[in-house]
């Protein structure tokens, strides 16, 4: 990878940190699965449709019963139809929304804004239900569960806010640094920050555990197996015990980790600021493969079908999951940040271009 794209990738990496993961479900998991596999994999590389939004697209777009939603830097949040890329509604909010919205199994939408501004709306209507006003900007995906929607703002707060009300039951402030978006393992809230990653009970808000690294978390960690998955600024990519935040493993690369990682049929995959994208096993750590992307890695992975897929300064690549050879290239007119999403045969995907793609 050249000098120059090696030195855009790291100015990112501060700045986008909490976007740097993937959009939420229903129930308050990733998108992807535990196994990491969301839908056939996609062959060709060619757009079945693009959408144009009023400003870029840096985090992932969030696909769930036949709509696509996605935020933009334009301080809006779109709805649109995942076949055709048709507008169903657009949510204006007082600022640029970098985090990707996160559904809820009762229909509610919640995002977050520079505005400083938790959102829940309507997801079939774009109905505004509530607000809640943090004292700093949301960048984090939120993640909803039990009656509660968490997460994290750029004062370094965890949140967790009543569904219903959008009222705050508690908020965790024992962290340094911006923090990653949360994710839910079993009665805990895991995030991670500049000192490593935080466990917190999700019903009180009180710490369970911290594991300490080197250098700062950038990507929220990937959970398979009551495993967590997570690389750092350090260039390590970390396997803990979730329930208890002890070590499994550490595999060191040449260069910072900043994204979440994708795990899948034993492997976690995951991309470097040098321009490598590694392969390793789950079990022990051990490299798989490696990759060289000549434009880059500058997004979270998404794992589909025997085929992986990233972001890079120039557009998306398609790897084979097995081997890491390429199979191919989607060029984009700038940098891709929005980790890719499979479903329904199509893969989904932001650009700082203000331009959302499927990819079939």
């Amino acid at each position: 990878m050249s000098k120059p794209i090696r030195t855009i990738t790291s100015l990112l990496l501060l700045a986008l940190a909490p976007v740097f993961t993937n959009a939420q479900t229903p129930g308050g998991s990733p998108l992807i699965s535990a196994s990491g596999n969301t839908a056939a994999a996609v062959a060709s590389g060619a757009a079945k449709w693009t959408v144009k939004a009023g400003g870029g697209v840096y985090s992932t777009p969030l696909v769930a019963g036949g709509t696509v939603y996605f935020g933009s830097h334009d301080y809006s949040v779109y709805a649109v139809d995942a076949a055709s890329g048709k507008e169903r509604w657009r949510v204006k909010t007082g600022g640029r929304v970098l985090g990707s919205p996160a559904l809820a199994a009762e229909g509610t939408l919640y995002f977050g804004s520079q505005d400083t501004k938790l959102y829940a709306v309507d997801a079939a209507t774009g109905q505004v239900r509530w607000k809640f006003k943090a004292p700093y900007a949301i960048n984090s995906v939120p993640v909803a569960s039990n009656g509660l929607v968490y997460f994290t703002g750029t004062d370094g707060i965890l949140y967790a806010v009543e569904t219903a009300t959008g009222k705050m039951r508690w908020m965790f402030s024992g962290m340094n640094g911006m923090p990653t978006s949360p994710l839910l393992s079993g009665s805990l809230v895991v995030v991670a920050n500049a000192g490593g990653v935080y466990a917190v009970d999700a019903a009180s808000g009180q710490k369970a555990w911290v594991y300490r690294t080197a250098r700062a978390v950038t990507g929220t960690p990937a959970l398979s197996d009551a495993v967590a998955y997570f690389g750092s600024l350090d260039g390590n990519l970390h396997a803990i015990d979730a329930k208890s935040g002890q070590l499994k493993w550490k595999f060191k690369t040449d260069a910072g980790l900043p994204f979440s990682p994708a795990v899948s049929e034993g492997a976690i995959y995951t991309g470097g600021i040098d321009g490598n994208f590694y392969a390793v096993e789950a079990a022990a750590g051990r490299e798989l493969w490696r990759f060289s992307a000549e434009n880059g890695v500058t997004s979270a992975p998404t794992v589909s079908q025997g085929a992986v897929y990233f972001g890079s300064a120039k557009g998306l690549y398609g790897l084979d999951a097995k081997t890491g050879q390429q199979r191919w290239w989607f060029q984009t007119d700038r940098i891709v940040t929005s980790a890719p999403l499979a479903a329904a045969g199509l893969i989904y995907f932001g650009g700082w271009d203000g331009t959302v793609y499927a990819v079939r």
